[in-house]
Formats: C-alpha cells, sequence, structure tokens
C-alpha cells in the first residue's frame, strides 16, 4: 500500500484555485508514487478536471440518508456524480455529530462506494487525564463499521491547528489500539501536520499516512511535503 496523503481544506478554496492545484499535481505526477487525496470544499469540484492515477477527490462530509428533507446537507449519491471517491467522517470541527451518526454515514458511504476516511481522537482532557486509550476503544467500538474498505485517521483533538503533536511513541501506541480494536492494518495521523515536523513524523514505523489541514492549502508547502514522503520511503 501506498503512503496515504489526505489533504483537508476546510472552508477553503474556489474551484478555480482547485483546478489550479490539481493541475499542478498532475504536472509532478512522474515524480509523486504516494497515493493523493485531496478534499476541498464540494463546491470547488469541477466535472471537468483530469487526474492522474495515483490522485483521487475526497469530500468533507455527507449524510446518512442518500435524500430527504435535510436542508443544506450533501447526499453520497451527489458526491459520487461530481467524481468524489473518498469522504472524511468525523472530523472534530463538526463536534455536533454523534458516534452513531458518524458510523451511519460511514455505512451509507460504503454501501454507495465511496472510501470513508474516518477520524478519532481524544480531547486536551482526555489526555491530560491519561484516557487517550480508553477513548480510542470506545470511538472505535461506536463510530467505525464493522464491515467495508474505510481508513481511519488518529487526530488528537487537542493538536488540530494548534501547532502541537504528540510524541512518535504516543502516536505509534494509539495506532496499534486502533489495529487491535478495528483489525485494520493501515492508520494514518492528522493534527498540526506540517513541513517543520513531516520528517519526524515519518519515522513511526506503523504509519501509514498523514492527513494535512492548513498546510495543504498552498501547493508548493504541500509539495514539498510530498517530496518528502517520497525521499523517505522511495517506493
Amino acid at each position: 500500500m501506498s503512503f496515504l496523503i489526505v489533504a483537508n481544506w476546510k472552508m477553503n478554496g474556489t474551484r478555480s484555485s482547485f483546478v489550479d492545484f490539481i493541475g499542478k499535481l498532475n504536472d509532478k505526477g512522474n515524480e509523486i508514487t504516494s497515493k493523493l487525496v485531496i478534499c476541498p470544499p464540494f463546491t470547488s469540484f469541477s466535472d471537468n478536471v483530469k487526474l492522474n492515477n495515483n490522485i483521487s477527490i475526497g469530500a468533507q462530509n455527507c449524510h446518512y440518508k442518500k435524500s430527504g428533507p435535510y436542508t443544506g446537507e450533501i447526499s453520497v449519491e451527489m458526491l459520487k456524480e461530481l467524481g468524489c471517491t473518498y469522504v472524511i467522517l468525523g472530523h472534530s470541527e463538526r463536534a455536533h455529530e454523534t458516534d452513531s451518526e458518524i458510523k451511519l454515514k460511514s455505512e451509507t458511504a460504503i454501501g454507495s462506494g465511496l472510501h470513508p476516511i474516518i477520524c478519532v481522537g481524544e480531547n486536551a482532557e482526555d489526555n491530560k487525564n491519561k484516557k487517550t486509550k480508553e477513548v480510542m476503544e470506545y470511538q472505535c467500538k461506536n463510530r467505525v463499521p464493522t464491515h467495508g474498505e474505510y481508513t481511519i485517521a488518529y487526530e488528537p483533538i487537542w493538536a488540530i491547528g494548534t501547532g502541537y503533536v504528540p510524541s512518535n511513541n504516543a502516536i505509534a501506541e494509539m495506532i496499534e489500539v486502533i489495529k487491535s480494536s478495528t483489525g485494520k492494518k493501515h492508520i494514518i495521523y492528522g493534527g498540526s501536520v506540517s513541513l517543520d515536523n513531516i520528517e519526524n513524523l515519518l519515522n513511526i514505523s506503523n504509519l501509514s499516512g498523514v492527513l494535512i489541514g492548513s498546510a495543504s492549502l498552498d501547493f508548493e508547502r504541500f509539495y514539498k511535503i510530498v517530496q518528502q514522503v517520497e525521499k523517505t520511503y522511495q517506493f
């Protein structure tokens, strides 16, 4: 499995900036062997964008119903029609969602052929009280589906957008907890991933990928992270 690099643009970017970003990635196609998933706002998706084989488009959310009276929501079928193949679910910035809702969304996505990237992670208080393992086991049990293909992203809530990152040993330990709880072999990490810390993060032997937020908005910064991954793994 190639190293997975997911870019979460959150509420940033326009259709023109997305098309420009993808065009630059396509131009670098021969230099990239990692699997790249770019997740802009769904309004940025373009129906005529061309993608190299190692590049996919992801969404930042979907509804667990395929259609209905849900003003402002987006269904998996709508996303698929736009060329989306991945979807991020359970991100902490959508804190109003329950574990059961995240699980339902994941199951709906899988049933429709999308690949969910399901976020799990503890808050600052649980981390301080050394309850991280307990929280991970609970979330894996209650928000992760029991069948189908999906990816889990370990994203400590207290690390997102703060510049703080757990120690490599702490991340590696939680990856093993998640593996034991779900049976999944490939777990990625998210939370203040940047050009400054990517080289250190890549020393985590059981890490299968990264979920990048603000550092993915600028193409040059993002591509330098990709280059560091390529240099480290030399696929």
